[in-house]
């Protein structure tokens, strides 16, 4: 009947109720986010750029660590549809396993390669020390944000959206008041800059991790057992990988790129990598509302396909895409109306201003592009459909985004404004791939359990 009744919860759920407490979470976080950078910009500009710069590898470091949450949601949410609730515990218990072991070891690694790494940016030397201050403390640490994103994955597969939304949106108050205290000395205390910035943001998410593991615990239909924390079951790593690895392929291959763009943008100069790093953040308040919508998708496509009801999750996806480039196109449009007074709540530097303004035109087909990939993409995996969207991006992220990048901003000399239209092209061409493969019912035929 406890089995039956969870089917019934999360199919029966219409998606705004499991979709509008990601929207307030991942809103909530974009704006503890852009705080984090309107505090920095009355730091230094040059802390902007470098924690701008940093991020493409911080972000990546939080890709290869999303590999566990990726496969165990996926597991999880067709385990749940198919009333396996046992099985779904113990992937739960793995999971947690899984991203210690994983967040210790690729943490170390990044803390002692990233600052190597930086000695080969043609960077300020003032970009560069900040950066690889911020790079050592984050990535030491960064077990615990992995901790926090495999918990906030056990609750949302089960449903409970709005407790993961509260639990952050602590978390992120609490970074938020870190970072005065590091950057304003408040209450007597020295001022840390950039060093400081990272410790209130690993503190933050160490705070996070913990509370979000009481409230599993407290939860009867998501609590599991943490017994014999050093037992390693073979066929739940292998679970786990087996849909994980594919699935976090895609970001890697985004995230890869996206290090080798930041290169091509950083031979512009100091106020590119600024306007780059304020662009991608005034950008996030767009995209970030058809991610809330894509991950909301994927659980209910998830318990669709584990319950055996494909043909309800081929047509509900059509009217979830549809619903999240909508809400995307609206939103762009309010920014590019009010571009002008966005960038100023960042920075008042005309010549990162004028860059910015120059590529607004073309966000349009960019996040046009991408609410198609972050909602579709997360529906095809959930379904066991793997390997086609992960290929795809590769193919993708390399041979149009990159390979663009460079002949549109180098060799056709457009600088800024190609690199802009170039990863428009990229998610412009997945996106339509995507369509055409979530309407050819392929994915159907697919288990991912």
């Amino acid at each position: 009947m406890a089995q039956e009744k969870l089917i019934d919860k999360v199919n029966d759920t219409p998606l705004r109720k499991i979709a509008y407490p990601l929207v307030i979470e991942n809103l909530l976080f974009l704006a503890f986010s852009s705080i984090d950078v309107f505090m920095l910009s009355g730091y230094s500009d040059k802390a902007v750029a470098a924690v701008g710069l940093i991020t493409q590898y911080t972000w990546f470091l939080l890709v290869l660590l999303q590999v566990i949450p990726n496969g165990a949601t996926i597991s999880l949410t067709n385990f749940l549809g198919a009333g396996q609730v046992e099985k779904a515990k113990k992937i739960s218990r793995t999971a947690l396993q899984m991203v210690i072991v994983f967040g210790l070891f690729f943490g170390l690694v990044f803390a002692f390669l990233i600052p190597q790494i930086l000695k080969k940016y043609n960077i300020d030397d003032e970009v560069r020390l900040f950066a690889s201050q911020y790079a050592f403390i984050y990535s030491a640490f960064s077990v615990f944000s992995g901790i926090s994103i495999v918990q906030s994955s056990i609750l949302r597969s089960y449903g409970h959206t709005k407790d993961a939304m509260v639990v952050n949106a602590i978390a992120n108050s609490l970074n938020i008041v870190g970072n005065a205290l590091a950057l304003y000395g408040w209450f007597g205390l020295p001022v840390l800059g950039v060093k400081g910035v990272a410790i209130s943001t690993v503190a933050s998410q160490f705070a996070g991790s913990v509370i979000l593991s009481i409230r599993i615990a407290c939860l009867k239909d998501s609590r599991y057992s943490v017994k014999n924390p050093f037992k390693i079951v073979k066929s739940e790593w292998r679970q786990i990988l087996r849909i994980g690895v594919p699935t976090a392929g895609e970001s890697v291959s985004w995230n890869l790129s996206q290090l080798v763009i930041m290169i091509i943008i950083t031979t512009f100069g100091t106020e590119a990598i600024a306007a780059f790093t304020y662009l991608m953040t005034i950008l996030r308040f767009i995209y970030m509302i058809a991610i809330s919508i894509g991950t909301a998708s994927q659980i209910k496509t998830g318990h669709y396909c584990g319950a055996g009801l494909q043909q309800t999750a081929y047509k509900n996806v059509f009217c979830y895409q549809i619903s999240g480039s909508a809400v995307s196109l609206f939103i762009a449009t309010v920014i590019f109306i009010f571009r002008r007074q966005m960038i100023a709540l960042f920075t008042t530097d005309t010549a990162i201003t004028s860059i910015i303004l120059s590529v607004m035109p073309v966000t349009f087909f960019l996040e046009l592009g991408r609410s198609i990939n972050v909602i579709t993409i997360p529906c095809l995996m959930a379904s066991g459909d793997i390997h086609f969207p992960v290929g795809a991006g590769i193919f993708s992220n390399w041979m149009i985004s990159t390979l663009l990048s460079y002949v549109f901003a180098i060799v056709f000399g457009w600088g800024f404004i190609g690199v802009i239209i170039a990863m428009a092209c990229d998610e412009l061409f997945r996106g339509t791939l995507m369509i055409f493969r979530w309407k050819s019912k392929v994915w159907m035929y697919k288990k991912a359990v």
